[in-house]
């Protein structure tokens, strides 16, 4: 596509929704806590989608609307005119963190989202977005994600069922988030691809940014606190948990050390 944003939007162009600021700082430090914290079986096997080695485009925390934009045949200034008339209809909307997480086949870390408003934002892009891919638009809504990061490691369902747990026990470290713009994903670049505010009055209205119990923004060296049990899970799970992941009362806190054998 050429820089001007008046080529068709090239091939695997998204449309997302972005956070507030004090959310994507939340998803990132837990994202980072995870990356660098020691003493579980899983250590050093997980990347931050931030981190270039990632292979996500470095893309900030988001939740994906509506894919296979190209399929529009439009440009990305008739999309992102769009996106103008979507945010029109919309405003901010609430969601939160699930601890429930996923492992795809290509080792993409999914963590669960709650959040229905931007379940109906992706069904409205839909509507106006003919030829595009629906996939995200007919979401059942246990079915709605966030790209956390890569799994590098050989054992995927023992560390989807170890991150859920031990999420479940720290639920703080989950925040709630307020969807604030839409977005064309980070292949519509070098065209100006300016994020365009909710504000229309059909949302959610404002959240706090963060969960209810807060979220230290220490030195990154461990989740800490205890578990719970697993909330939940994706309609396609990984499968049950390996010997190298157990999980139950005997497991470490992430950045702790692991369960004797």
């Amino acid at each position: 596509m050429d820089g001007d944003g008046l080529g068709v939007v090239p091939a695997h162009t998204y449309a997302r929704l972005r956070f507030d600021d004090a959310a994507e700082q939340a998803v990132t430090h837990l994202s980072n806590v995870l990356q660098w914290h020691q003493g579980s079986p899983y250590a050093g096997q997980f990347v931050s989608q931030a981190e270039p080695r990632a292979g996500m485009g470095c893309s900030p925390p988001h939740i994906a609307l509506l894919s296979g934009l190209q399929g529009t045949g439009m440009t990305a200034r008739q999309v992102t005119d769009v996106l103008h008339r979507l945010a029109m209809q919309f405003g901010p909307v609430k969601g939160r963190l699930l601890p429930r997480c996923k492992v795809t086949q290509n080792g993409c870390v999914l963590l669960g989202v709650d959040c229905p408003e931007s379940l109906r934002m992706a069904q409205a892009l839909a509507n106006m977005l003919p030829g595009a891919d629906t996939y995200y638009a007919q979401q059942r809504p246990e079915q709605q994600h966030l790209t956390l990061g890569r799994f590098g490691g050989s054992d995927s369902a023992g560390f989807a069922a170890w991150l859920s747990e031990s999420l479940a026990g720290q639920i703080s470290m989950l925040p709630q988030f307020t969807g604030m713009q839409v977005q064309l994903s980070d292949e519509a670049r070098p065209f100006p691809n300016l994020p365009v505010a909710l504000t229309g009055t059909g949302g959610g209205g404002l959240g706090n940014g963060l969960g209810s119990g807060g979220l230290s923004l220490g030195n990154g060296s461990g989740l800490g606190g205890g578990f719970g049990s697993v909330g939940g899970g994706f309609d396609a799970p990984i499968g049950a948990p390996s010997r190298s992941g157990p999980i139950g009362g005997g497991v470490a806190p992430i950045g702790g050390a692991p369960p004797p054998p």
